[in-house]
């Protein structure tokens, strides 16, 4: 099985809803080795990162980061 390195999302503004920044194509499998959130702006903020099936919808059964706070000018390296 080949195995290829990709960025699968460049610099995004997250936003206050969950919204979708990734979908997997079909038939294709994806590992996700290293997400970091940034904050630029002047406050504190939170996110709450979701890893949801096909055909699902965010919520709790699939939050793998709930409420994480983000402090101003903090960079966070999700595990």
């Amino acid at each position: 099985m080949t195995q290829t390195a990709t960025r699968l999302i460049s610099g995004s503004i997250l936003t206050g809803s969950a919204a979708t920044y990734y979908t997997a194509g079909t038939a294709t499998t994806v590992v996700i080795k290293k997400l970091i959130i940034s904050n630029t702006t002047a406050g504190a903020l939170s996110v709450t990162i979701y890893l949801v099936p096909s055909g699902g919808s965010a919520g709790v059964t699939n939050t793998i980061t709930s409420a994480r706070a983000i402090a101003a000018g903090e960079t966070w390296c999700c595990p």
